[in-house]
């Protein structure tokens, strides 16, 4: 079944007016946009969104802004603490750490400035020359090199510090000895010069030297006897021979 409702007129009219009401109060409100139909920009929905925009953009430089800093500064203090190590590394040792103690045995240890650095340093400060006579000891302050060269008919004496290799003296004169020239690596070198003094006499090697008598070059090991007392032991570098001196 059909069912058709008939309004009366007045109705009718009333719901006109109605419509031609919510008609104009739309036109009014589309004038207020602009062409392309986007909200003025004073709108309060526009403005709260764009403020959010805003906050979240300014939230996340800064959230950026201190990781950076906290990183950079991070690395600063690593960077600062190899720095710091790198100094440590690089700092002068104090020349009186590596001394031998007076008592040290020359067979056993060997000091900071051995013999051949000790007859470079000499030759450097003379200007060349030849090696005529090399002593070891210690002369109670410390262990001591004295070295005697021979250049263009002079004599050189030079004393060199055992530990630092600073040159503490150094006296010139005529050479009227015409000693023969020595050698701390050929034909016999001081180590094994002491090895074999050892094998006659044991005991502590205080020092040790090497020069010319009569022609003949010699190794001189000075040791202390275990039971006390010192004694002297030549060494022929040509032939070996040993010779005891009490």
């Amino acid at each position: 079944m059909t069912r058709t409702i008939i309004r009366p007129r007045s109705t009718v009219r009333a719901a006109a007016l109605g419509t031609l009401v919510i008609a104009l109060a739309a036109g009014c409100g589309g004038g207020d946009q602009s062409e392309d139909g986007a909200a003025p920009a004073d709108d309060p929905a526009t403005a709260q969104e764009s403020g959010d925009g805003s906050d979240d953009s300014a939230e996340t430089d800064d959230t950026a802004g201190t990781d950076d800093s906290t990183a950079s500064d991070g690395g600063g203090s690593g960077d600062a603490a190899s720095d710091g190590g790198g100094a440590a590394d690089d700092a002068p040792q104090d020349p009186a750490a590596a001394a031998l103690p007076k008592d040290a045995d020359l067979a056993t240890e060997e000091l900071p400035i051995t013999a051949e650095r000790a007859i470079e340093i000499a030759t450097e400060t003379v200007g060349g020359g030849e090696l005529v006579q090399i002593e070891i000891d210690h002369d109670d302050r410390a262990w001591e090199w004295e070295l005697e060269l021979v250049a263009d008919g002079t004599q050189h004496e030079l004393d060199i510090d055992a530990t630092t290799g600073e040159v503490t003296a150094h006296d010139t004169d005529d050479d009227d000895d015409q000693d023969p020239t020595v050698d701390v690596t050929s034909p016999m070198t001081y180590a094994e010069a002491i090895q074999i003094a050892l094998g006659e006499e044991p005991g502590r090697v205080s020092g040790w030297d090497l020069d010319s008598d009569d022609g003949t070059i010699r190794y001189q090991i000075d040791i202390d006897r275990a039971e006390g007392g010192d004694v002297d032991v030549e060494v022929d570098v040509e032939t070996g021979e040993v010779r005891i001196d009490d």
